[in-house]
């Protein structure tokens, strides 16, 4: 007679079913239900940076032999490539190889982009060249009071190890290069 069932066996058996059964039925009825409505208060709501306060933005007088030349507003970071794509790209007269597309914008700055067989941009003051700490190579910083050989290396190294130079007088963290050294130049370099 083992191989009956008795009359316990199918009780029990019947109610787990049941319940098995009223617990689905819950659950599906549960999950149809709205909960409770939560209302926050202004002050509650977490509010996460918007996308203009995420990225800095910086103003960039784009001039010279472009499509488009004016002030463009552009992300902090930016590139001069990005810049010369806001503005049309190069004209047909535009020297295209004097002009480092790869290098970062800064804000407030001047790109000028030159026409093939002009001459680059002379200071307002004495018609002299500015020298482009950014962009000049060691020989041509050589040509800076008090920077010989040695020194113009140290100065490319460090643009190269730490980014580009921010002002003109972060020329000065370049070991050797003092405030006195720096005053003897500072007229006639530029970051730009």
């Amino acid at each position: 007679m083992e191989g009956k069932t008795g009359l316990r066996e199918k009780i029990i058996l019947g109610v787990l079913v049941l319940l098995l059964i009223v617990g689905g039925v819950w659950r599906a009825v549960d999950s149809l239900t709205p909960g409770p409505e939560i209302t926050l208060n202004d002050s509650d709501q977490v509010q996460g940076p918007s996308v203009e306060e995420e990225a800095e933005m910086i103003s960039v007088h784009l001039v010279g032999a472009v499509e488009n030349p004016g002030v463009y507003e552009m992300p902090a970071g930016s590139r001069v490539y990005e810049l010369l794509e806001m503005a049309g790209g190069f004209m047909d007269e535009a020297d295209r190889e004097i002009l480092n597309q790869a290098r970062p914008i800064y804000d407030g700055e001047q790109v000028h982009v030159p026409q093939v067989g002009e001459e680059q941009k002379s200071s307002a003051s004495g018609g002299t060249t500015l020298i482009n700490i950014n962009q000049a190579s060691a020989s041509e910083l050589t040509a800076l009071p008090g920077i010989g050989d040695v020194r113009a290396g140290q100065i490319v190294d460090h643009r190269e190890s730490h980014g580009f130079f921010t002002a003109k007088d972060e020329i000065m963290d370049v070991s050797g290069i003092g405030e006195a050294t720096f005053n003897n130049f500072a007229d006639m370099i530029t970051i730009y």
